[in-house]
């Protein structure tokens, strides 16, 4: 399993990519969201994880932070 330090770099790296191709494409963030969730379905299917993803993504609305204070930001 990753280190939180390892997970920390590649979630700001992604975050940049993110961000890159939301100004290169000119695309909302909702609509970025749309394709890179479909990206991340079509991945897990393809590789024979889909069932559990699909089950990840239906626990994410019960997820709750465990510090309410703390609030998400892209850094």
């Amino acid at each position: 399993m990753p280190s939180d330090d390892n997970l920390a770099k590649l979630s700001f790296e992604v975050d940049d990519i993110i961000a890159d191709l939301i100004k290169r494409y000119q695309i909302d963030p909702l609509s970025m969201t749309a394709v890179i969730l479909a990206r991340l379905v079509l991945t897990n299917d393809f590789t024979g994880s889909g069932d559990d993803f699909r089950k990840l993504l239906g626990n994410v609305p019960d997820l709750r932070p465990k510090n309410p204070d703390i609030t998400t930001q892209v850094h």
